[in-house]
């Protein structure tokens, strides 16, 4: 074998048993969104840079391959993430509709793996709720996300739920104006408290803050403490430890013990588009998020129409390599 024909680092083929059993595990989901009221859309694997780039997908720019295209169209690039490309598509195509909801699945590409075993390639699934506001989006996207993972047959699935706007509240009344969110994004997602604690040392923060935002840091910021909090930090604050418990209590009664739900103040956004309500999917022996979602509302108006917007993805390859269960 040549070194033109040996294998490209982080990516693979995929046939016969894994083959099929994407394809299944893929049906099945895709099934459970229509039954939802969920419409599919296949946008190309290729779209100009411009769009993969703007709203959601400044957050991956580093991550998006950008080529000349050798039919003349100019600047193409392979789709890192789908959310643009259906942002695209209900800014323009169907622009006129006040309320979508979208669902997709398929092949995005990374420019470099995640991790330093991880893939470069993911089958990206997931849904899109557009024009619907507040608390009814999230819990109907909420609630989704967890019957996808019982769906799969992942043990003991977990959505554990944050809001965005507790971390922006605590930093923004300490500072008098917003600290930049990625780098706490980043420090808080660590769930490090050595690393919290340093970072607060660096910015000067200091008494009740300081003790709220080492809180969230070691886990400690569960529904109790957002309980206890209100009141502490601002309206700001309140409002957004209120819609976070209303929405995980409203979810509970909803899933009716199918899928644990907890409130969680330390639950981080992927993405810095978020702008509200955040989830992460877990199972019981699955060390890694099983899935990603949230609130994303001013990103839409990077796509040349303003709506709310909230929505959920994962990768299905991990999900097979965590154990989900592709048949019936």
């Amino acid at each position: 074998m040549t070194a033109s024909q040996g294998p490209i680092v982080g990516l693979d083929d995929a046939f016969g048993p894994r083959a099929r059993a994407l394809r299944a595990l893929q049906g099945r989901l895709l099934a459970l969104f229509a039954e939802a009221g969920y419409d599919e859309a296949i946008p190309p694997l290729l779209d100009r840079p411009e769009t993969l780039k703007s709203g959601a997908g400044r957050f991956l720019a580093d991550q998006t391959i950008v080529f000349s295209d050798p039919a003349g169209a100019g600047l193409l690039a392979i789709r890192s993430d789908m959310t643009p490309q259906i942002a695209r598509i209900a800014a323009t195509r169907l622009q006129h509709e006040p309320v979508l909801r979208l669902c997709y699945s398929g092949t995005v590409m990374l420019a470099r793996p995640e991790s330093r075993r991880g893939s470069r390639q993911q089958w990206q699934t997931g849904v899109e709720c557009l024009g619907v506001a507040g608390g009814e989006g999230d819990a109907e996207v909420l609630e989704l996300a967890a019957r996808s993972m019982a769906a799969a047959g992942f043990s003991r699935p977990v959505l554990q739920v944050g809001h965005v706007g507790l971390l922006r509240a605590l930093l923004t009344a300490d500072a008098g104006d917003a600290s930049p969110l990625e780098p706490w994004r980043d420090v808080m997602a660590r769930r490090s408290p050595e690393d919290a604690r340093a970072a607060l040392d660096t910015a000067g923060i200091t008494g009740d803050r300081r003790k709220a935002l080492l809180e969230l840091a070691s886990g400690r910021a569960d529904e109790a403490w957002l309980e206890q909090s209100l009141g502490l930090f601002g309206d700001a604050f309140d409002m957004a430890a209120r819609e976070l418990l209303d929405l995980a209590r409203a979810a509970a009664r909803r899933l009716d013990g199918a899928v644990t739900v907890r409130a969680d103040a330390a639950v981080m956004p992927r993405f810095l588009y978020h702008s509200g309500i955040v989830f992460t999917g877990f199972a019981e022996g699955v060390p890694r998020p099983l899935l990603h979602g949230g609130r994303y509302d001013a990103m839409m108006a990077a796509h040349g129409r303003d709506m709310p917007a909230t929505g959920f993805s994962c990768d299905l390859w991990s999900w097979l390599d965590a154990g989900a269960r592709a048949d019936g």
